[in-house]
């Protein structure tokens, strides 16, 4: 018999309650909010919930950003006070996708592999509450085969060209810019993942065209971003010319490891309790 091990998690380092004062302050943020009318709760906030203002409105607060060096307009604080106050705003339904995939996943993306010049466009603007992105990686017919992307970019005399479609792009029609995962080499059959690079692409380019995707509720977050021979000057090359799939797989470990796929629906799940017995939830109540 294989032996059992002492411990199936590690243990848990530092003082749970470090950041209940800091969730507090969320807390009585988010009832100001709501008792002046500016915020209600919804499912899915992170995805449908787009408002600048109370995405500027956290910035002020210091929210954006968090953990961003002050020498890019951050605040050089720890990922346990982000998520602290990431669970929250989740938990409590906030509006937070307009800036939710520039703060998530883009601010460690360009500390990591982003030229000074990128960080210092991005992050004060990201941190500010004033600078939004989108994701450039699923393309249409590839499914979850991020590999299999068909999106070209050809070297040019002054940059780059870029042409291919994304598609399930969340808020492209009001973000401004998104990382895009392209094709710089012929496909290697041995090698599938060799020949990738990534662009930060202006979503206000020429040549970008952006299709609604609507939703069997009559939502609007999904887009279709169509490039048709976008520029991308060699300053929004993104990292190293065909080291893009370990910086996207890098990505999506900030994408895939927040708490927004257990909390998409506590507000609902809260709401059901609290009227529990009381004559149930109407059916519009979080659509």
């Amino acid at each position: 018999m294989r032996p059992v091990p002492e411990r199936l998690v590690p243990e848990q380092s530092g003082d749970p309650h470090d950041t209940d004062t800091l969730r507090a302050e969320v807390r009585e943020f988010i009832a100001e909010q709501r008792a002046a009318g500016k915020i209600k709760p919804t499912v899915d906030s992170w995805l449908s919930g787009w408002d600048e203002d109370f995405s500027k409105a956290m910035a002020a607060r210091g929210w954006l950003g968090m953990t961003v060096p002050s020498e890019y307009g951050g605040h050089g604080l720890s990922f346990a006070e982000r998520f602290a106050v990431t669970e929250e705003l989740l938990a409590a339904g906030a509006p937070v996708s307009a800036h939710w995939i520039a703060d998530r996943q883009i601010v460690p993306s360009l500390l990591k592999y982003g030229t000074e010049h990128q960080r210092q466009t991005y992050l004060p603007r990201i941190a500010r509450g004033e600078c939004y992105f989108g994701i450039g990686m699923s393309e249409p017919d590839s499914g979850s085969d991020l590999a299999s992307v068909r999106t070209k970019a050809t070297k040019n005399a002054d940059g780059w060209t870029v042409e291919g479609t994304k598609v399930w792009t969340s808020g492209a029609h009001r973000a401004d810019a998104f990382i895009c995962l392209a094709r710089t080499e012929p496909v290697d059959a041995k090698n599938r993942h060799a020949g990738l690079s990534q662009f930060i692409v202006d979503l206000r380019s020429p040549g970008v065209e952006i299709r609604p995707i609507i939703s069997m509720g009559g939502g609007h977050h999904f887009n279709e971003v169509h490039l048709n021979e976008v520029h991308v000057g060699d300053d929004m090359v993104f990292g190293e010319i065909g080291n893009g799939w370990a910086q996207v797989t890098s990505e999506l470990g900030f994408e895939r490891s927040g708490p927004e796929r257990f909390l998409s629906t506590f507000p609902l799940l809260a709401e059901a309790a609290g009227q529990a017995g009381q004559g149930g939830v109407p059916r519009d109540a979080y659509l």
